[in-house]
């Protein structure tokens, strides 16, 4: 079983806001400054590998982008984040090539693992954490490189249960055995590419059910489309950004139009970002 290299274990308590809701996009405007993430908030990087950067992003225009250096070593990063009776855990991975592994867990203050995805230049499939067993177990989902990936764990302490989710996609369910967790911990053995990490979200999902009833409707038509897609969401749109396969932002508009031109784009797969003044909505649009 995997353990968490921590280098040390915060005694300070940590607080976070009442909202029930974390997000980290790496953003000037939460506090981050490119370069080493270690030491920024509340991180720890076990080496310079780690770094905000500004070369590929879904929210915003930063990341976190683990570089490649050949070493063939383990190194990790980690944060302290909150755990609530239902919780999700939700980060957009980007992989450069198939030459290292990656991992981004959740574990306990001991540093034990609870939750991992785990994608293994052993595997073409995505491979999970079993607390049930024990053990590492490889899904029926495969992976491909320079491709932003959305990777999710539900951990529901009330009824025992632990879901992993890619792409909003359950690809895994199993019985939790350890259900309180405190750290995020992403990484990687170093055998020469590297990989993004970019909207961290860690959610009370007993909340979230709670009000599901008053969430606002998102839905972008025609979809699959040929110049102009429509966006049917409730208030005002602020902005609307498009990224291609590879996570590059191709497209943006500022207009408040609750529709968009895309003519212009190449065929292809496109993730659209819509911010309104209350909610951020993504979904995946295909231009014909």
């Amino acid at each position: 079983m995997k353990k968490l290299l921590l280098s040390f274990i915060a005694t300070s308590a940590i607080f976070f806001s009442a909202n029930a809701q974390t997000k980290i996009s790496f953003e000037t405007s939460e506090g981050y400054t490119a370069g080493n993430v270690d030491g920024q908030k509340d991180w720890t990087a076990s080496s310079s590998y780690f770094k905000v950067s500004n070369n590929r992003a879904t929210d915003g225009t930063s990341s976190l982008y683990i570089e490649d250096d050949a070493s063939e070593e383990w190194s990790n990063a980690f944060t302290t984040i909150p755990n609530y009776s239902k919780t999700e855990v939700s980060a957009d991975v980007y992989l450069d090539g198939f030459d290292s592994d990656y991992a981004v867990g959740l574990y306990t203050e001991d540093g034990d693992v609870v939750a991992d995805f785990w994608l293994t230049y052993q595997s073409w499939n995505f491979v999970v954490y079993d607390p049930a067993q024990e053990t590492y177990v490889e899904t029926d989902l495969e992976w491909d490189s320079t491709t932003w990936y959305n990777f999710k764990t539900v951990i529901d302490k009330a009824n025992n249960t632990l879901e992993y989710y890619v792409n909003g996609n359950v690809i895994y369910s199993t019985t939790l055995t350890a259900t309180n967790f405190s750290f995020l911990d992403l990484s990687i053995e170093n055998y020469g590419s590297g990989f993004s990490v970019d909207n961290i979200q860690v959610k009370d999902a007993t909340l979230a059910v709670a009000e599901a009833g008053k969430k606002d409707i998102f839905r972008v038509y025609p979809n699959p489309t040929v110049d102009v897609v429509n966006f049917d969401v409730a208030g005002k749109i602020n902005s609307v950004e498009v990224y291609d396969a590879a996570g590059k932002l191709v497209k943006t508009s500022k207009n408040g139009e609750k529709s968009l031109n895309v003519a212009e784009l190449s065929k292809g797969n496109y993730v659209v970002k819509v911010q309104t003044e209350n909610a951020s909505y993504t979904k995946k649009v295909i231009k014909k």
